[in-house]
């Protein structure tokens, strides 16, 4: 029986205790009546240099208690794990704890752990080993706080008398940011003894880059080469990119000569750093020498290599020489970006060479897909090459069997904007060969591009087309529509969209409207644009800055002013802030009209209003001033401005 319950135990608990007990109390009989049990400590095993083995049962049944969810009986892990170390008569070891910690998946949980040891487990002290796992986890997490934590852990390792190691030191060199932290490392430096190793200086050297001070950098470097230490090809190149960023240029290419003396050969990623300083600094040939030598040391260019050397090409505008090595980038396997084909395109376009785009389509035609195809139909188009983007995207079009739709609607983009409208809708008519449906917006694109070139009977066509085939017009075709008639003076047309789009199942917007009244207002039919704009508020439209000015031009221009003054009190009244453009508007019908003293006023309120005249602001001015002197050609000050102005009739 007694072997049965010590079973259950040793199951329950994972360890074997060991108890000792003795007799304190026996009957007449000899038989025992009380028994004294104790609970003997565990003797610790040792390796062969007497330090403790860490016991990893220990350590995966407090990290299981530690990270188990809170139930109804016993909500607090922390007391759990009290009472496990209790029952067993057990305290860890820092070594031990240390492994706790790093086990622990939240930091949070981790600080907490910490501080539970000196506070609930007796005898318990932290040493050099766990402050530095501590550092290092809240170094590592995300905590938004937790430089601040840190500076905790050092102020308590201060208070408790408690030294650190140089991996202590180490550790807050890495994790602090600017100056003052790292004067607060030289301090513990100072007060705990400790001397500079070779890492520590590493880590200075990142410390003082991260913070952008390449100067202090240099510095810890030259004290790094007096002591005979030396860098890896990691700390070299951080170096050599901020000395390069800094156009440090004599200092690099110093700092490149000590890697190559100390037998730390310089990388890809070496040569790329010194390639593009001396790149940027406009020596295409010095960094070609550069290259050169990097293939002759084996090293092998990668992308960012070949890219950072076309770059360095380009901006020395050798387009020739860009094309030779954008060849042998593909030569050599290596697949050329789109940053790649955007550097070649820009110097060829320079140089006037877009010719050969068709070349380099040849050259790195193994890598050339739908995605670069479309990319290089952007850039050109966004460049304003329209004829070059056709070409290309006509020779993408016969190449592949689905087309590319951001292509497709870049190079749209692209014809519109350059009024190759027929184009424009030749390729609009054509999407479903390659698989590409046609959607409102495409549409929207060749509308508002055949209306800005007035071309009406296309834009009926294309319309008609529309709603026959689809897709179904939306809010913006709408506007674009009457928008585009508006221009063209077809009123009637621009009436009977609107209407369409009144009993569709769009509702006309204020952007509807105020091409409406634009269209009717400058067209000669102001009352009915102004019936428009009363019909707009009942239905519960706000009137925008446009749909005033509109109205207020339309007005002041067949010489209606207090209407047109009206609309601009009730403007403000409504609290709908004019801009530049309506006081130019109002100031020129009154100038036009002989009302010099409102328009000065008026100009008076622009400027309360924090506005800035423009150009036509000020033209109307100078007309103003030289109302009464047309034939005068004296320079003097204007009263309205303070500035001097020549008359202009």
């Amino acid at each position: 029986m007694h072997y049965h319950r010590r079973g259950i135990l040793l199951l329950r608990r994972g360890y074997a205790t060991k108890y000792t007990g003795k007799v304190v109390t026996t009957t007449n009989h000899g038989r025992l009546s009380a028994i004294e049990v104790c609970v003997t400590a565990p003797t610790l095993a040792s390796d062969l240099r007497g330090y403790p083995l860490l016991r990893r049962e220990l350590i995966c049944k407090a990290t299981k208690i530690l990270q188990s969810k809170s139930s109804a009986s016993s909500p607090d892990p922390f007391l759990d794990l009290y009472e496990f170390l209790q029952t067993l008569n057990v305290t860890p070891t820092p070594s031990e704890v240390s492994e706790i910690l790093k086990s622990l998946e939240s930091p949070s949980l981790a600080l907490d752990f910490f501080h539970f040891c000196p506070s609930r487990i007796p005898n318990f002290r932290h040493d050099a080993f766990t402050y530095n796992r501590i550092l290092l986890i809240l170094s590592s997490s995300s905590l938004p706080d937790k430089i601040d934590k840190m500076n905790e852990i050092v102020d308590l390792m201060e208070k408790l008398g408690s030294h650190g190691n140089i991996s202590t030191v180490n550790i807050l060199i890495g994790a602090f940011d600017g100056v003052d932290g790292l004067e607060k490392c030289f301090d513990l430096l100072k007060k705990w003894g400790l001397q500079l190793t070779c890492y520590t200086y590493k880590c200075l050297l990142q410390a003082y880059l991260r913070a952008r001070d390449p100067n202090r950098a240099l510095q810890v470097y030259r004290r790094m080469r007096r002591k005979g230490y030396t860098l890896d090809s990691f700390g070299y190149n951080m170096l050599l990119h901020a000395l390069a960023k800094d156009e440090k240029v004599d200092h690099a290419y110093k700092v490149f000569e000590d890697m190559k003396s100390k037998h730390c050969e310089p990388d890809e990623y070496t040569y790329t750093i010194l390639i593009r300083m001396i790149g940027r600094l406009g020596k295409p040939s010095e960094a070609l020498d550069l290259f050169q030598e990097m293939l002759s040391k084996g090293c092998k260019p990668n992308s960012m290599t070949y890219n950072t050397m076309i770059e360095a090409l380009v901006r020395g505008r050798l387009a020739d020489k860009t094309m030779i090595l954008f060849s042998k980038m593909v030569e050599n396997n290596c697949r050329p970006n789109e940053y790649t084909y955007s550097l070649v395109l820009n110097v060829l376009a320079a140089e006037g060479q877009l010719g050969k785009m068709d070349e380099v389509v040849k050259i790195s035609n193994k890598y050339m897909n739908k995605s670069i195809y479309a990319y290089l139909v952007r850039t050109l188009s966004k460049l304003g090459h329209a004829n070059e983007a056709h070409r290309l995207f006509c020779n993408m079009w016969s190449f592949h069997d689905k087309g590319d739709r951001d292509a497709y609607l870049s190079m749209l983009e692209s014809l519109c904007s350059a009024g190759k409208v027929t184009e424009a809708i030749d390729m609009l008519s054509r999407t479903h060969e390659k698989g590409i449906v046609t959607d409102t917006f495409m549409y929207n694109t060749v509308f508002s591009a055949l209306g800005k070139s007035k071309q009406i009977p296309h834009i009926l066509d294309l319309y008609e087309k529309m709603k026959r085939d689809g897709p179904e017009p939306d809010m913006f075709t709408y506007n674009i529509l009457i928008s585009s008639f508006g221009r063209a003076g077809c009123v009637e047309e621009a009436v009977r969209i609107f209407e369409e789009l009144e009993s569709s199942d769009c509702r006309p917007d204020v952007v509807s409207y105020n091409s409406l009244i634009n269209c009717l207002g400058k067209n000669g039919d102001l009352d009915e644009a102004h019936m428009r704009f009363k019909e707009m508020e009942e239905k519960g439209l706000n009137p925008d800055v446009v749909t005033y000015s509109t109205l207020i031009e339309c007005f002041g221009k067949t010489d209606k002013v207090e209407m047109a003054y009206s609309l601009f009190n009730e403007m403000l009244a409504e609290g709908c802030s004019p801009n530049i453009v309506t006081y130019n508007i109002l100031l020129d019908c009154l100038e036009k009209c002989g009302r010099s003293a409102e328009a000065i006023d008026l100009y008076s309120k622009l400027k309360e209003q924090g506005l800035t005249p423009d150009s036509i602001t000020y033209t109307i001015l100078e007309r103003l001033q030289s109302g009464s002197q047309r034939t005068s050609r004296i320079r003097k000050q204007s009263p309205i401005t303070g500035w001097v102005v020549s008359p202009l009739r």
